[in-house]
């Protein structure tokens, strides 16, 4: 939520070591809701695109002509809960990306290449070596669902159609695709657009694109009409300190 937010809210004494000494906070913790009378004028809300370089600021300047009451957007839209629910700018979007979902995938063949049981399997953070290539790499994720493991830390590049072994499991499998982890298969969907399992006629949607779908869903926003700011502003301000 964001600070503006809390600067209506009231302090109250908290005893937060609950060692009889008392510090000021603000009561974070006052559940809000917007009065019957208020909801029922604003019911109308309107829809707003968010822009690439549409920060929450530059938009509530845009709507309401003062930056300060971009936390109204928070109050409203309930996909916006914290400050970084906000809608990235494609830059922002592609440095998180690459971030979260960094390293190389290698795909086999079938599932139980990555996982038969309990007692076969590769193991977080055991060492992978190519058979061919001599590549290697540490394991950071192991994704039996997209019969695929993520390697971290590589040295060389390893190859479509070598065995990779894991110096640990001694699990091996024959490469069928090696691609950034980006772009691997986050999910498989069918022809309705329905999550489903990998099998021939699946489409799959790589990590790249689900961050993106999840990202530009958030773009559409509510807000209150510009008429309304002012009532609501009163009674959030007698709700918050009654």
């Amino acid at each position: 939520m964001p600070e503006n937010y809390f600067k209506h809210f009231p302090t109250i004494d908290f005893d937060l070591k609950n060692d009889g000494n008392l510090i000021e906070a603000k009561d974070i913790f006052r559940s809000i809701r917007i009065s019957g009378a208020v909801e029922d004028a604003i019911s109308g809300y309107e829809y707003y695109y968010v822009g690439d370089q549409d920060r929450p600021d530059v938009t509530a300047t845009k709507l309401y002509g003062d930056a300060t009451l971009y936390w109204l957007f928070w109050m409203v839209n309930d996909h916006l809960a914290v400050h970084s629910d906000w809608p990235k700018s494609q830059r922002v979007l592609e440095r998180f990306i690459k971030r979260k979902y960094s390293g190389k995938s290698l795909v086999a063949p079938f599932q139980s290449d990555i996982v038969s049981n309990s007692d076969s399997k590769f193991f977080q953070g055991e060492k992978v070596v190519g058979s061919t290539s001599s590549a290697f790499g540490f394991v950071t994720k192991i994704d039996p669902t997209n019969q695929q493991i993520i390697l971290n830390d590589i040295q060389g590049s390893f190859q479509v159609g070598e065995t990779v072994t894991g110096s640990n499991s001694s699990k091996s499998f024959i490469i069928s695709s090696v691609r950034n982890f980006s772009d691997a298969p986050h999910h498989y969907e069918d022809s309705e657009g329905n999550k489903t399992t990998i099998s021939n006629g699946n489409t799959p949607v790589s990590n790249h694109d689900y961050e993106q779908q999840l990202n530009d869903d958030k773009r559409s926003i509510k807000y209150i009409k510009g008429e309304f700011v002012s009532q609501l502003l009163r009674e959030f301000k007698s709700f918050i300190r009654s």
